[in-house]
């Protein structure tokens, strides 16, 4: 009995080796190992789920890129995908002028010629409502305020810039005050003051220098023009700083 227990136990040991040896192990001939993870394909996105800019930059893209392409292939079935891509934006073009030209009819607030004429008729009389408006502007500063210039007798582009300033002054009714940074005096400017550091004081660097100075709101100074100027531009600088360079609305 004990001889036939031993002899069972020597039969399934060896059975159990022979398993071991022809058991395929783990990872056999790499048929166990864990397959790769791929990465999913990106769906593509519709080109009518895009903005209308995006749209517009695709359009734009490959527009470009049909340009870009019968430079390089000198093809002439590329020449003509661009000559397509090409007609198409003149077409869009010309279909928004037209819609454009529709909409300012119907939205007359939109277009800018209703208010500001761009005829000759309509420029000529626009100009003369705001030169009217300027001159009114410039006689009420005249009445409130006066005109600094700050010259050199010696400097030939402020001795022409005098002229100027002396006419306008006269014309518009300003109390001048000339002072002149170089200790020399024009004979037209007979009133002229002698520098004592009021130029420093304001800041005046650069010469000729013009300035207006409201003598009731303590004797506050505001830079007009600075070199050689014309009394067209004087006019439009002085009603600037009046309207704190809003401008003069000009339509009727």
């Amino acid at each position: 009995m004990i001889k036939a227990y031993f002899l069972l136990l020597l039969i399934v040991s060896s059975c159990l080796s022979t398993f071991q040896v022809w058991a395929k192990p783990p990872g056999f001939l790499w048929y166990n190992l864990p397959k790769p993870q791929t990465t999913p394909k990106k769906q593509g996105v519709s080109f009518k789920s895009l903005s209308y800019t995006d749209r517009d930059a695709v359009l734009r893209f490959y527009t470009m890129e049909a340009l870009h392409k019968v430079r390089f292939t000198h093809r002439l079935e590329d020449e003509r995908v661009f000559l397509a891509m090409q007609d198409y934006w003149l077409r869009e073009a010309t279909t928004h002028g037209k819609l454009n030209q529709k909409a300012l009819l119907y939205y007359p607030e939109y277009d800018f010629s209703v208010t500001h004429p761009t005829s000759a008729i309509g420029t000529q009389l626009n100009d003369a409502v705001r030169a009217k408006k300027h001159a009114e502007i410039i006689k009420n500063m005249a009445s409130t305020h006066g005109l600094l210039f700050f010259y050199r007798a010696d400097n030939p582009y402020d001795q022409k810039e005098i002229l100027i300033i002396k006419d306008f002054s006269d014309r518009h009714g300003f109390s001048l005050i000339p002072v002149s940074v170089d200790g020399g005096r024009s004979p037209l400017l007979k009133d002229t003051r002698i520098d004592n550091g009021q130029a420093d004081a304001l800041g005046v660097r650069y010469f000729p220098a013009l300035l207006l100075i409201n003598p009731k709101d303590g004797g506050q100074v505001t830079p007009v023009a600075y070199g050689l100027t014309t009394q067209d531009v004087l006019a439009t600088r002085i009603v600037s700083v009046a309207t704190q360079f809003k401008g003069v609305d000009s339509e009727i």
